[in-house]
């Protein structure tokens, strides 16, 4: 048996005692990372989540993303083990209730993402991550099959206040997908690899981290 379910239960735990104004200072660097990575690479097409209460707020980054006429699309649970992403053009039209998972979610005549890598760059929620940018989320795999079955090849990156990063390594299985970063309101995390192994850590991590953007 792997150390995922322990994982994910003291984690869940750690994140249901956050204070409100932590995370509310929380949301505010992300989202200001988040914005500056969808600046700073003139992203046109996403896919996003739409956050929960102890979720990092992602309400006014696709509203300030449907401003600048970036597309995006989020996701619909339509049923219990099927994802799919959606577009939305109007947070106050757009979106109903999920009332099995109480989650918004778009409403099902919302435009259909057309194929699995119309986009390039997915924003996605987690309960844990460890240094190798192994995700945990709430244990459904809705994710993991998306991006499997999808056969998704662009960037995915988690969003996380800093206080969800496991020092224990989570024990991947064969069809966990890893993360290419977690933006969390201390730094940008990039995969931790072994010195004697080439790793191309592109110019995201100094970019991202830098104190005129976190600050």
């Amino acid at each position: 048996m792997n150390n995922k379910n322990q994982i994910r239960d003291k984690f869940l735990k750690t994140r249901s005692f956050l204070s409100k104004s932590y995370k509310e200072e929380v949301n505010k660097i992300i989202e200001r990372k988040v914005n500056h990575y969808i600046e700073r690479y003139n992203l046109t097409k996403i896919a996003i989540y739409i956050s929960t209460e102890n979720e990092p707020n992602t309400l006014n980054i696709i509203e300030k993303s449907l401003q600048k006429g970036i597309e995006v699309y989020v996701p619909l649970i339509s049923n219990e083990n099927n994802m799919e992403f959606r577009k939305i053009t109007n947070l106050e039209t757009d979106l109903e209730l999920n009332k099995t998972f109480n989650i918004l979610q778009p409403k099902s005549h919302c435009e259909l993402l057309p194929n699995g890598n119309y986009i390039n760059t997915m924003f996605m929620p987690l309960v844990a991550f460890d240094l190798y940018l192994n995700r945990l989320g709430m244990g459904k795999g809705f994710y993991d099959r998306w991006i499997n079955e999808n056969k998704y090849i662009g960037y995915k990156i988690g969003l996380s206040a800093s206080s969800q990063l496991s020092n224990e390594a989570i024990e991947a299985e064969e069809f966990d997908v890893r993360l290419d970063n977690v933006i969390t309101e201390k730094e940008i995390y990039v995969p931790f690899v072994e010195k004697e192994e080439e790793f191309d850590y592109d110019v995201t991590y100094s970019v991202f981290n830098d104190e005129t953007i976190i600050g």
